[in-house]
Order: structure tokens, then sequence, then C-alpha cells
């Protein structure tokens, strides 16, 4: 920088400090203009998820624009590349969250209450997650349009399309013939794993029995029984943090900083406009990083909650039991949903041989020498069918998801194992003798919400209210579908070899029988998705949404939030593929509002 222009700097700070344009005598710290100066950017995304590493991408891709990526957790490793590992039980990377007791769901679960893990990782859930690439239904983006909002109509789904397409790289030639809905060349790669075992093709084969055809689920129909297609390149996984951020790394434009808890938005409060974030490397030294134009969140829709509440940013009087000011007076945190399944139903794979050490060493060595073999694959796991129950609503209620586990052949002859046994996994997933059918409730209709932490607002865990299985549908839902899937034993194919129900220990619901036993079942081994949802929902009023569908935060000036959180409802999937599509919308929203706007900034 000349003599001149660091003078110049100099000047303009000096007066924007005066006036308070910039920054807000509570994020004024004692730094020198150089300090500050590399403090402030264009753009912070707050969350490095599954929708921050698409906009951290798409954003940096600007040259004039600065942008920071701020994350809680840390780069993900080759460990969780192997599409065979189960990585949502690996504390490290997910959020550890749990819900709140209730008398209607989770009764048996450890402190009668369920685990929701997001991911807390460079590729938040993506890294996490079963990697599966379903969109939904065309009805469920309908259904967010408002017929009050103009702008809503941009969220319908033909408006949409586009955006799924703009990052797929579709690897099935028999799924890209469908050019409408499917498209090469984004970078996120989508196809098949290769491997594919006897028993998925018998599960596959069962359903057709059943009349289930295997058909593409992304094309808008209303029932399928699918090997599924899966976010992996190369059979390894493949995140958002993969696909779209380690490209991007090496633009001088983009920070990335992870281990960053982001503690605090700070907001003007009489202008209602943002001027940063305050984060911590460490816990309790908080560091300010200032912005020129918006704030992104995409933490989630856990996060997002405390971020905004702790930041003067909700209902009112939530606020107040924390001697919180409310700078906004917005229903951040109510209208959460997550997807919800049950367990204790399980068939046994009796012909199923020992497995040795030595076999799973050399399926590790396939795998990492050439991408092949068992480890290239998740085994029975690939395998889903999608259920309408219900004729009127043009699209799957439920998704039968099947889950092998390798138990112990011992257990089973000693003793009844326990549900929490047959669902710890032990090995990685191509190696089972159980699989666990878990009926999927694609769209609940109970609805919860997340509240601070009362004892350690800051810190502490946040009490999510999930409220699961509160609305008597989704029990009736949850349980018809478990008659369905009860089916499968009186196909011929499933016939033709030893496969039974497995003896689980169903206590306490081992008292009583028929439905009357599945209602018990459902109500004492729920099981959340960990698919949060509408805590930051969006519309066109602020009594009962939180941004408008432009994605901006109501009664705020330059903050957006940009991930599953602003979902109005669950689409017939999961919340991967829509996550990734609203941070591509988002990105096209924010390039329309500044890429060709020359305003004037102090720095």
């Amino acid at each position: 920088m000349s003599r001149f222009s660091s003078i110049t700097f100099s000047i303009l700070l000096f007066c924007s400090l005066a006036r308070g344009d910039l920054f807000s005598r509570a994020t004024r710290g004692r730094h020198d203009g150089r300090d500050i100066r590399s403090s402030v950017y264009d753009f912070i995304i707050v969350g490095g998820g599954t929708a921050g590493c698409v906009l951290a991408n798409r954003l940096s891709a600007v040259p004039d624009w600065k942008i920071l990526l701020l994350e809680a957790g840390e780069d993900e490793t080759i460990d969780y590349d192997i599409p065979a590992v189960p990585t949502k039980d690996h504390r490290p990377i997910v959020w550890n969250y749990r819900t709140e007791r209730n008398g209607f769901s989770c009764l048996s679960r450890p402190g009668g209450s369920c685990e929701v893990k997001t991911g807390k990782v460079l590729g938040g859930s993506s890294v996490t997650n079963d990697m599966k690439y379903t969109r939904g239904s065309k009805k469920d983006y309908d259904a967010w349009h408002d017929t009050g909002d103009i702008k809503s109509l941009d969220w319908k789904f033909e408006n949409l399309i586009d955006y799924f397409k703009t990052s797929e790289d579709n690897g099935d030639y028999d799924v890209l013939m469908n050019s409408y809905y499917h498209s090469r060349g984004g970078e996120l790669r989508v196809q098949r794993f290769k491997y594919v075992d006897k028993y998925i093709e018998m599960f596959l084969n069962a359903f057709g029995e059943m009349g289930f055809k295997n058909i593409d689920i992304n094309t808008n129909v209303q029932e399928a029984a699918v090997n599924n297609q899966f976010t992996i390149y190369n059979n390894t996984r493949q995140s958002t943090n993969s696909a779209f951020l380690k490209t991007a790394r090496h633009r001088k434009n983009l920070t990335v900083k992870t281990g960053a808890t982001v503690t605090k938005i700070v907001i003007d409060p009489q202008e209602k406009t943002v001027e940063g974030v305050m984060y911590e490397i460490e816990k309790g030294k908080e560091i300010p990083a200032y912005v020129k134009r918006e704030i992104i969140l995409t933490a989630g829709a856990i996060n997002n909650v405390r971020l905004l509440h702790l930041s003067g940013v909700g209902p009112a009087e939530d606020l107040k039991k924390h001697n919180i000011t409310t700078l906004v007076n917005l229903p951040v945190g109510s209208s959460y949903q997550d997807q919800v399944t049950i367990g204790g139903l399980a068939f046994s794979l009796n012909d199923v041989a020992p497995v040795q050490e030595n076999t799973i060493i050399e399926d590790f060595k396939s795998w990492f020498q050439s991408r092949t073999g068992p480890l290239a694959s998740r085994g029975i796991n690939q395998v889903s069918a999608f259920i309408q129950l219900f004729e009127n609503k043009n699209g799957p209620d439920v998704e039968l998801t099947l889950e092998g586990n390798y138990i112990r052949s011992d257990k089973f002859m000693l003793h009844n194992i326990s549900v929490h046994s047959s669902e710890d996994i032990s090995m990685p997933l191509p190696y089972y003798n159980l699989v666990s059918i878990k009926p999927v409730l694609l769209k609940p209709k109970s609805k919860g919400r997340v509240l601070l932490n009362k004892k350690n607002p800051k810190y502490g865990r946040p009490l999510i209210q999930a409220n699961l299985l509160k609305e008597p549908e989704d029990l009736t839902a949850i349980v018809d579908s478990v008659d369905i899937a009860l089916q499968l034993l009186n196909t011929k194919e499933l016939k033709k070899t030893d496969i039974k129900l497995a003896p689980l220990d169903l206590f306490p619901c081992d008292r009583v029988q028929n439905r009357d036993q599945w209602n018990c079942i459902a109500r004492h081994y729920t099981k959340a998705m960990s698919n949060p949802i509408g805590t930051c929902r969006m519309g066109s009023n602020s009594t009962n949404s939180v941004v408008n569908y432009d994605l901006k935060l109501h009664g705020i000036e330059g903050i957006r939030i940009a991930d599953s959180s602003v979902m109005p409802t669950h689409v017939r999937g999961g919340i991967m593929a829509p996550t990734i599509m609203i941070a591509e919308k988002a990105a096209k929203l924010l390039m329309k509002d500044w890429k060709d706007n020359k305003g004037q900034y102090y720095i």
C-alpha cells in the first residue's frame, strides 16, 4: 500500500469509527488499523458444513470479494472417505445433542431421550451421513409457496430443478438419460456403488414381488424400491468439503478457519445492521471479524438458533429469561422438525459364515490400493423402499431403509439381544448377518422447538424439545409401514434362504402383541434421524417465519440464512441434496444483489 493510500485508509477508518458506521464500541478492542484491516471481509460464512462449503466455493469465485469461512470442527481425514465405515457415531466430528425427555417418544433410550448427531467438521453432515442422494418430490417444494408472496414462486420445484443440476455430476447413464432431472459436469459426483452382494439383489427382488418398481426416486415418483445413488467419486465419499471447498482453498481471497466457534453476531441496535461476528479459537478468548456486505448463517437448524438467540434475535419472552436484550422479536427456534424412525424390527441371516479378521484386513488393503472390494460399498444399506401410505399425497410417506450389522452368532443362541445391541455397529457395513428394517417417517407432523441451555446459554447444549411422535398421525404411519415391512418374510425370494425375524428383547413391549406391541416399540425405541429443519423457516412475514424468500433475516440488514433450517417442511427424502440446492440458490441471490453493486465502503 502506498503512503497516500495508508494515510487515506487511516483517515477513513477514524471517521468510520467516530460515527460508528462500521464497528460499534462493543466490538472495538485495542486493535491498530492493520489488525482491523486484516479482519474485515466482504462476506462471513458461519458454519463450514454441507451448505457453507458450497457457498465458500461460489462466493470466492469472485476475485474482488474477500471471504471468511468459520467452522467449529476440524478438517475431515481419509478415515471418513471409506464408504463402508460408519461415521455418525464418531464423536470428534459430530455435535452430540439430545432431545429433552417427554412422555411419548424415546422412552427406553438412555436418559429417556434421543440422540441428535449433526456434523461438526468441514463438510458438516455430508461427512457423517449415509451419503444417500435423494431430493424429495415436486409437491414438497411447491408446498413451500405462499400465494401471498410473489417471491415464493421462485421456490416452486420447476424453478429449483436447475439448482440441483448445477452441482450434479451423475455417473449412472440410465439415470442421466432423463435430462430434465439430471446432469453432468457439476462438482458433486452422484452414482450407485458397483459392488452388489447377493442380499442386495435378494431384498430388491423381494420388494419387486410386493409390487415396488426399481426406478429413479428423484424423478417425482410415488413409490419405488431402489439401489440408491450416493455422493461418491471413485468409490470414495464425496462430502461438500471434498467436492466444493478443497478445490477452492488455494484462492487468496478465501480464508478458512477451523476450530472457530462463533459466539455472537454483532448488530447495531439502532440501525439494525450487522457489523461482524465474535468467534473463539480458545474458550473465553473472543476474536472479532468485521463484514462489509453480509453474514451468511449455515450452522444448521440447532446451532443457528443458539447463535441468533445469543445475539438478541429470537422470541422476546425466551431471551428475557437469559437477560438478553431483544433486538428483533422473531420465532427463531420454533417449528423444529426431525425425521424419525424406530428400532426393534430386524431379520437374521442365518447362512452367513463367520467373518475372519484376515478377510477384513485384505478388504481394507483392496480399498486403499485400488478403491475396490466390499469396503467400496455400504452393503445392504444401499437398499431402501419408498412407500406411499396415503393415496392423496402423491408421494412417498415412509422410506424403509435397510441397515446391516454383524452380531456374533452365540449371542443369538444364548439369549435375545437388546434393541440397542442390534443397532451398535461393530464392523464395517458390508459385513452383516442382521438386517434392521428402519421405517423412516419422511414428512412428520410433530413439531418442537430449540431453546438456549438454561444453566449455560453460551456453551451448554441447546435444549431440543423435539416432540417426536407427538402427533397421532406420525405414530400411525410408522406402525402401518411396519406391517408392510413384515410382508417381506412372506415373499418367495426371502423364503428361499434362512431369513427370519430376529429374536430381539423388546422389553417392556413384550407384554403386548400385534399392533399394540408396535405402538409400544415406536414409543420406546424411537430414533431421531438427525435431519433437523424449520427453526429459521422462510416465509412472507415475521410473525411465523425468520427469513424472507430471498433468505434475508426479517428486521436486520446484512444477514441471510442458507441451510436446512429455512425449510418450512421436510421433503420426501434426506436433507443433504435440498441443502446443497438451497446453498446454490443463495449464492445466485448474493451474486444478483452484490456482483454489480459498486457501493462505496470505507475499507
